[in-house]
C-alpha cells in the first residue's frame, strides 16, 4: 500500500503520470463520478504493477494538494465493501485494490485507491455509462499521455498482451521450478565476462561526474558525502550489441518497476537523456520529491543504478535518525529490503527480455562508515548497536533465470540479507518476507 509521503511526492510533481491519476472531490452516490473512477481503476489494473487513483485533488492544483474531500466523502470512499461493489458493476474481472485515507501535510483529506495489476486476464468494461464508459471496451494508460482511455494503438495492445503472456510464463516457470523440473542450465556458468562489464562501468561513473543535485560538491563525486546504493545488473554472457542503441530508453521504460507506486528506476521523460553511442544516462535530482538517483544502460544489457539512501533524503524524519551516540548516520532495514526486492523484480523482467540463462546482481552501499542499522519503522525494533566501520558494504549474487523467476521476492530478501548480515543483523527471512508483502504490491 502506498504511503502518505509517497502520495505527496507524486503530487509535488504537479502533473499526472502513467501510474498516478488524481480526481477532484466527488460523492460515491454520484453515478457519473463513480463511472470515471471505474474507468481509471480498470486502466490502472491493466498497467504493469498497477497504479494509484488519488481522490480529492484537482489535476490543476496538484502541487497545492487541494481542495480535498469532505468528511462524508472521505468516509464513503474509505468503505471498501461499498467502493468494491460500485466498481465491480463496471469491470470484468473485478478490480483488485486497497483503500486508505490520508490527511496530507496541508491538512486536507484524500482517499487513495491502490490498484493491483490484473491477475490472469485484463479488465474489460461490462457496462456502459454515457460519455464515460463503453461496454466491451478495454481501458489502458498509454505511454504517450497519462490518461485513462480505450486502447489507442497497436503498441498499447501489445503492452497489454505482453503483461498477460509474461504472467503466464512466470507462473509456468514457478510451478515447474517448485516441482523440480529442469528448464535451463543445471549449473551456473562461470562469470567469464566480468572484465568486459567492469570496463563499461568505469566509463559510466567518472571520478568527476557532473551532477546538478542537492548533494553535489566539487570533491565528493556523484552524491557527495551522502550514502547511496550502487547496483549493477548484467546478463551472464557479454554481447556488445545485445540491444538496439536507438531503443535503449524505450526498452528501459518498458521494464520500470512500480511495486511501491514510485518508479524504479525513475526515467524523467521531461528531461534529456544523455546519449553516449553505446550507452545512455540520466541523473535525477528532484528536491521537491526527495529523489536523488542516476542510471546508465548499455547495449550489452548491463544496467547500472545509483540512489541515495532514504535516511539521507529525509534527514528530518525522526524514524530515520540514528539512536546510538557513536553513529555518524543511519541505514534503514526497510530501505534496503524494499529496494532489493524492486531491483530483483526489475532483474527478472530484464532477464526474460534478454533471454539470458543467468543474471548477476552486484550491489554495494557506499559512504556508510560509522552508520547504524536501524529499523526505520516505529512498529519494529532491532538492536541499537549495529554500527559498521567499513565505508562500503558489497554483495554479489549470480542466479539462473529459472531460479529467479521461481521466487523473485525470496531472492530479493536473500540479497537484502547479504547486506544486513554485514551490519551484524540476524533478522529471520520470514520476518522480511512478511514485511515486504505488507508494503509492496
Amino acid at each position: 500500500m502506498i504511503e502518505k509521503e509517497d502520495v505527496e511526492q507524486h503530487l509535488a510533481l504537479n502533473h499526472e503520470t502513467r501510474p498516478f491519476e488524481v480526481k477532484g472531490p466527488g460523492d460515491l452516490a454520484h453515478k457519473a463520478y463513480v463511472a470515471k473512477i471505474a474507468r481509471a481503476a480498470m486502466a490502472m489494473g491493466n498497467l504493469s504493477d498497477g497504479g494509484i487513483v488519488c481522490l480529492g485533488i484537482d489535476d490543476k492544483r496538484m502541487r497545492e494538494m487541494m481542495p480535498g474531500l469532505s468528511t462524508t466523502q472521505a468516509a464513503d470512499w474509505s468503505d471498501f465493501d461499498n467502493v468494491s461493489a460500485a466498481l465491480a458493476k463496471y469491470s470484468d474481472p473485478p478490480v483488485t485494490f486497497q483503500t486508505d485515507q490520508y490527511t496530507l501535510s496541508n491538512g486536507v483529506t484524500v482517499v487513495v485507491l491502490d490498484i493491483s495489476e490484473f491477475d490472469r486476464v485484463p479488465h474489460v468494461c461490462k457496462k456502459s455509462f454515457p460519455d464515460v464508459l463503453q461496454n466491451g471496451f478495454t481501458y489502458v494508460r498509454p505511454r504517450g499521455k497519462p490518461e485513462s482511455v480505450t486502447v489507442p494503438s497497436s503498441s498499447d495492445m501489445r503492452d497489454l498482451l505482453e503483461i498477460a503472456i509474461s504472467k503466464g510464463v512466470r507462473e509456468f516457470v514457478r510451478r515447474a521450478g517448485a516441482a523440480g523440473l529442469p528448464l535451463g542450465l543445471n549449473d551456473l556458468q562461470q562469470d567469464t565476462d566480468k572484465t568486459a562489464y567492469a570496463q563499461e562501468r568505469s566509463q559510466a561513473w567518472q571520478p568527476r561526474s557532473e551532477h546538478t543535485g542537492l548533494t553535489t560538491n566539487p570533491h565528493g563525486g556523484l552524491f557527495g558525502s551522502w550514502a547511496y546504493t550502487d547496483i549493477a545488473i548484467r546478463p551472464g554472457t557479454y554481447e556488445r550489441e545485445r540491444l538496439n542503441p536507438a531503443r535503449l530508453d524505450a526498452t528501459l521504460i518498458e521494464h520500470v518497476v512500480r511495486l511501491r507506486g514510485w518508479p524504479v528506476p525513475m526515467v524523467d521523460q521531461r528531461e534529456p537523456i544523455v546519449r553516449h553511442g553505446r550507452w545512455i544516462a540520466q541523473d535525477i535530482s528532484a528536491p521537491g520529491v526527495h529523489e536523488e538517483e542516476a542510471w546508465r544502460l548499455f547495449t550489452s544489457g548491463q544496467f547500472l543504478h545509483r540512489r541515495a539512501l532514504a535516511t539521507d533524503m529525509h534527514p528530518d524524519s525522526p524514524e530515520l535518525a540514528a539512536t546510538h551516540p557513536a553513529a555518524t548516520g543511519a541505514v534503514a532495514v526497510w530501505d534496503v529490503l524494499l529496494y532489493m526486492v524492486e531491483i530483483v523484480e526489475f532483474g527478472a523482467r530484464w532477464a526474460t527480455t534478454l533471454e539470458c540463462d543467468t543474471i548477476t546482481f552486484d550491489i554495494a552501499l557506499n559512504n556508510v562508515s560509522g552508520r547504524q542499522l536501524i529499523s526505520g519503522d516505529r512498529k519494529r525494533d532491532i538492536r541499537n548497536d549495529l554500527i559498521i566501520t567499513a565505508d562500503q558494504v558489497p554483495a554479489s549474487h549470480t542466479i539462473t533465470t529459472t531460479q529467479l523467476l521461481t521466487d523473485t521476492r525470496r531472492t530479493g530478501v536473500d540479497l537484502a540479507q547479504r547486506i544486513l548480515h554485514k551490519f551484524g543483523a540476524d533478522i529471520p527471512d520470514q520476518v522480511l518476507l512478511d514485511y515486504q508483502a505488507q508494503i509492496l504490491r
